[in-house]
């Protein structure tokens, strides 16, 4: 499964997207890249309303340990865990274990939310976090295009598969589908994209706003 990394240069830490559909703003605090795969950190800043993308997923690995956190520095946010609701503010944080279900944070004040996401791995991978990373790019580019939602879904379905196939799936899941099936189905529609001209990563235009 390759990141086409000849498509678009990989973030660095300090580099900043503005999401022009949802509002958001992520900004890159650590790359895969400077920690070898073990680590990635970033921020995002959330308008009232406005969400991180809303996708049910988990991440497939070892039970009991935590793959990614999720701190609030301002603001108030709500995020679902397993079954739980929770509600986040300034100073609070949630871990989030492999195979568990979640629904990352969305805003739920009057104020802008600003939330750190980190992601560690036990082994580091760096192909695995580069993925994760390349998909938040590639979802603000196509943001930038008009082309995904408020929720963070991307309109079109091959580009969605091919985008999802080349960043996310294994480890990173749906529930429900058994994972042979989707690693198959998104394989199968990725192909069918590829041969239709789709790029699976693209590079998003800077934020230069804040700089």
């Amino acid at each position: 499964m390759g990141l086409n990394r000849g498509v678009a240069a990989m973030a660095s830490a300090g580099d900043a997207f503005y999401n022009p559909t949802t509002h958001t703003r992520i900004v890159f605090v650590q790359v895969p890249a400077d920690t070898g795969g073990a680590s990635m950190v970033v921020d995002w800043y959330v308008p009232p309303g406005e969400r991180l993308p809303a996708a049910r997923h988990y991440h497939a690995g070892p039970d009991g340990v935590a793959v990614e956190r999720f701190e609030v520095l301002h603001g108030a946010a709500g995020c679902r865990v397993g079954r739980a609701e929770h509600s986040l503010g300034a100073g609070d944080r949630v871990d989030i274990p492999f195979n568990v279900t979640h629904v990352h944070p969305w805003n739920v004040s009057d104020t802008l939310l600003h939330v750190r996401q980190s992601s560690f791995l036990p082994e580091p991978d760096l192909k695995v976090l580069t993925g994760v990373e390349r998909f938040f790019e590639t979802l603000v580019a196509l943001s930038q295009q008009g082309k995904a939602t408020r929720r963070g879904d991307i309109r079109n379905p091959l580009q969605s598969a091919l985008t999802l196939h080349e960043t996310l799936i294994d480890p990173t899941f749906l529930p429900v589908i058994p994972r042979g099936v989707q690693k198959r189905v998104f394989a199968r529609l990725a192909a069918i994209a590829r041969r239709r001209g789709y790029r699976g990563v693209i590079a998003p235009e800077p934020d230069r706003s804040h700089s």
